[in-house]
């Protein structure tokens, strides 16, 4: 071992004293190989940073190890699902790879997929049927669709379904909507009319005679009643009229002009002739019910009124129910084409009987 500087002895053992080995070679396998001591030095400090810097880690990473271990110890497992469990009987619907709600599959037994809405199981684990559930009073399915991908085009829809208890209103198609049974449920209603229909051909009315009860025929035998219903139409004037939600909507110069019957002026004409316009489906009238929400009285959690959807048949001031008035137009107009064939018949009875003088 070379020596850069000597030091005197000053203790009593005669013992070197403030040497400077820094710059000392030392072997650590029997000369093969040499280092400075300061270089080793150094490099110990090194490994004992590490080592404690990777002991800190460690401890922090069995530190986590713990809180989850105690996270998953304390998790309630009834709460959970596992993937496998996805869309079996009590398992789960998932999303599929596109973020995208995929319906359950369909039932073995006859292929058809049910989405059960407005009913609950009749049991608490779903292992039974389910049952109409008393506080579902319309079904709203809700969605959104934007029209060309533009920001702000999209359009949000809402589907309202409702039922007798025994089949549902109405029904899709592959080519048709539809109602499940033949002559179930109407297209619109008193209040709630369709504004306009626009079909290619004319409209197909059920007219079979085994679907039909005849009870007279509009010929020159008619009996007293139909005479009297012909002439009270033949009577009514045709007359030019603006609606007035059109008005309103377009303003009384804009507003088209339509041809037409008032339904109060067939009313009125039946009525004069004697008979009850409620005895001939030509004539309608019904109250047109509106919704309002109310308040039912009770509170949410946080303390705002509780508010529900009732449908109410609107009033005049008197209290009295107020109807609006309809018209089947192809039942007024074979009526009246069955009076102008009666006029026709009687002018042309009258003409023979004066050509014959």
């Amino acid at each position: 071992m070379k020596l850069i500087k000597r030091y005197k002895m000053t203790n009593q053992n005669n013992a070197p004293k403030d040497l400077d080995l820094s710059a000392c070679n030392v072997s650590m396998d029997g000369g093969n190989t040499s280092q400075q001591l300061s270089e080793l030095v150094k490099t110990a400090n090194d490994t004992k940073e590490q080592i404690a810097s990777v002991t800190a880690i460690a401890s922090q990473a069995q530190s986590n190890v713990d809180n989850i271990r105690t996270y998953v110890n304390n998790l309630d497992l009834d709460k959970y699902f596992s993937i496998d469990d996805a869309n079996k009987p009590l398992g789960i619907v998932i999303l599929d790879l596109t973020g995208q709600f995929v319906y359950p599959q369909p039932k073995d037994m006859d292929g058809v997929t049910w989405i059960n809405a407005g009913l609950r199981p009749i049991n608490g684990d779903y292992t039974k049927d389910y049952e109409p559930n008393p506080k579902s009073r319309e079904i709203h399915i809700q969605y959104s669709v934007n029209f060309n991908g533009e920001k702000g085009n999209n359009k949000s829809f809402t589907s309202v379904v409702w039922s007798d208890n025994i089949n549902a209103n109405y029904a899709f198609g592959s080519v048709s909507f539809h109602p499940l049974n033949d002559g179930g449920g109407d297209l619109g209603r008193a209040g709630n009319s369709w504004n306009n229909l626009f079909i290619k051909t004319a409209p197909n009315v059920t007219s079979d005679k085994n679907v039909k009860t005849i009870t007279s025929i509009l010929d020159e035998k008619a009996d007293n009643s139909d005479r009297k219903l012909m002439d009270a139409l033949y009577n009514v004037n045709v007359v030019n009229y603006k609606l007035n939600d059109a008005i309103k909507e377009k303003g009384e110069d804009k507003a088209r002009v339509h041809t037409g019957f008032i339904a109060q002026d067939i009313e009125q004409a039946i009525r004069d002739a004697g008979l009850d316009p409620s005895d001939y489906a030509m004539w309608t009238q019904d109250a047109s019910l509106e919704f309002k929400r109310v308040d039912t009285g009770e509170k949410d959690e946080n303390g705002n009124p509780i508010l529900k959807s009732v449908q109410e048949v609107p009033k005049d001031d008197k209290g009295d129910i107020i109807y609006r008035q309809k018209l089947r137009y192809t039942e007024v107009l074979c009526m009246l084409l069955a009076a102008h064939k009666r006029k026709i018949n009687d002018l042309e009875t009258r003409l023979m009987k004066l050509e014959s003088k």
